[in-house]
């Protein structure tokens, strides 16, 4: 569980989990995670849907997880949990969670700083500004 992130979704704490089940679903999906963060990058209906099925995606992982490792089992998160009713400061909130825990997923934690993670230098690529 060092790897999930914390977020509170419809007022409900979740653990968002990157797993390689999640990557495969992503890739089935998207095509990758460049294509996954594109989709939800903009503040649209389309890429809160995008949001929505990832957010979904990576708490249900999460859950399991837990489940995994014999705790108490919670409700797993259902998609019309998360509505555009929500406010714009949850929705930004939701949104970073959610590209964090991709980014946790990728991470290594390593005794050398020399040594390069190319899942998250690829998604640190995609985030970087455009002329930077």
């Amino acid at each position: 569980m060092d790897y999930m992130v914390p977020a509170v979704i419809d007022g409900k704490d979740r653990l968002l989990n990157y797993s390689v089940e999640v990557m495969f679903r992503v890739v089935e999906k998207y095509g990758g995670v460049n294509q996954a963060l594109d989709a939800i990058e903009k503040d649209t209906r389309e890429a809160f849907e995008h949001l929505r099925w990832l957010a979904v995606e990576l708490a249900n992982d999460g859950e399991l997880c837990r489940r995994m490792q014999g705790l108490e089992a919670h409700e797993l998160l259902k998609a019309e949990e998360i509505t555009t009713r929500m406010a714009p400061y949850d929705y930004v909130l939701l949104k970073g969670k959610v590209v964090e825990a991709i980014y946790a997923g990728y991470h290594r934690e390593t005794e050398s700083e020399e040594e390069v993670d190319l899942g998250l230098a690829e998604i640190n690529e995609k985030k970087a500004p455009a002329g930077a």
